[in-house]
């Protein structure tokens, strides 16, 4: 699925994009997600470009930290549908990548991308949702390039739903 070449942090949209259009950022964002990206305009836009229209800026997790980020895992979300995008930021060719992203406890209910890239990994997708909200659970997993170790290994999730803010799974 990785086909587009994601630069600024990993990630670049075509020009014309970028120029003309600032990242929907949703509602349900935090202060640390408008922050990052107020910073990060191109790569929050690039990005949920790949989820496709409509898609809404949630947040975005520097993995495995903000002090030494190998990858940037973007959450958007459009409607009862979230979308998910794991962006290699690490220097060099590609990396064994793994992105799932699966309601509740539920990974047969999910979707996943896994593979060798040197971008990107997703969009992943997740519609189910229950009244009030539903839990997403996302894993994201990336290697060295030798394949020999976890560079990040990462699960954690959100609550979405139209009408509250998200917050993160309990």
């Amino acid at each position: 699925m990785a086909v587009t070449t994601l630069a600024a942090i990993g990630v670049s949209a075509p020009a014309a994009t970028a120029a003309e259009a600032a990242p929907a950022i949703s509602a349900k964002a935090g202060a640390p997600a408008r922050a990052f990206a107020a910073a990060n305009e191109a790569s929050v836009l690039a990005s949920a470009t790949v989820c496709g229209d409509g898609y809404e800026f949630v947040d975005a997790k520097s993995l495995p930290n903000a002090d030494k980020r190998h990858g940037t895992l973007f959450f958007y979300t459009k409607g009862n549908s979230a979308c998910a995008i794991l962006d290699n930021n690490t220097p060099g060719g590609a990396n064994f990548m793994d992105l799932r992203m699966y309601p509740g406890d539920t990974p047969s209910a999910g979707q996943r991308d896994s593979g060798n890239f040197s971008s990107y990994a997703g969009p992943v997708r997740s519609s189910t949702q229950a009244v009030g909200g539903r839990c997403v659970t996302i894993t994201a997993l990336m290697k060295n390039e030798a394949g020999t170790a976890n560079l990040i290994n990462w699960k954690g999730g959100y609550v979405f739903a139209v009408d509250t803010p998200s917050s993160p799974c309990a």
